[in-house]
């Protein structure tokens, strides 16, 4: 299940990192005229006008386009809907991406195109039948290297359920680092 941004963006931790609550963060871009801007609108707005780092604007926006404007939990700002799942894989970045690229190419074919020197490398597929898979590497822990799989795209909530079985299956066909 994919549950609101106001369950999974910590209270206390948007309070320390922006000075405000959800509650405050709506009613701040409702009076400044959000509910008639673009997803992306809103996030720049957040940037300029109130010094919100951008990671903290994308999911004050999220939250507000869900409580505001009916934008259910997985639904991107274009209407489609996209799921994601992180494992650690054994190994550093490059060597446990390599290893999630390898079961995906082997279902998927050959990705479209890749980042491998970004900050958080990343691989990505457009699949046959219109969806996107993406692939990104994290920091490495102690464990390995958190990797993430996304698929966007999806037409509805309904095939949410099938995208994370996808993913699931993608993890398990990886080999070990």
């Amino acid at each position: 299940m994919v549950e609101r941004m106001d369950r999974t963006m910590g209270a206390e931790a948007l309070r320390a990192a922006t000075g405000r609550t959800h509650a405050e963060w709506r009613e701040v871009l409702e009076a400044a005229g959000a509910l008639e801007w673009s997803h992306k609108q809103t996030a720049q707005w957040l940037v300029r006008e109130q010094g919100v780092d951008g990671w903290w604007a994308q999911g004050i926006t999220v939250d507000f386009e869900q409580d505001r404007k009916g934008r259910l939990p997985g639904q991107q700002a274009d209407g489609t809907f996209a799921v994601s799942k992180t494992r650690t894989i054994a190994g550093e970045r490059l060597e446990a991406l390599a290893a999630v690229r390898a079961a995906v190419e082997a279902r998927h074919g050959a990705a479209h195109g890749e980042n491998l020197a970004a900050s958080q490398p990343v691989v990505r597929w457009r699949l046959a039948d219109g969806r996107r898979l993406a692939a990104a590497a994290q920091q490495p822990n102690r464990s390995g290297t958190p990797v993430t799989l996304t698929i966007e795209k999806l037409p509805d909530t309904a095939a949410m359920d099938a995208a994370k079985a996808e993913i699931a299956a993608l993890f398990a066909a990886t080999a070990p680092g």
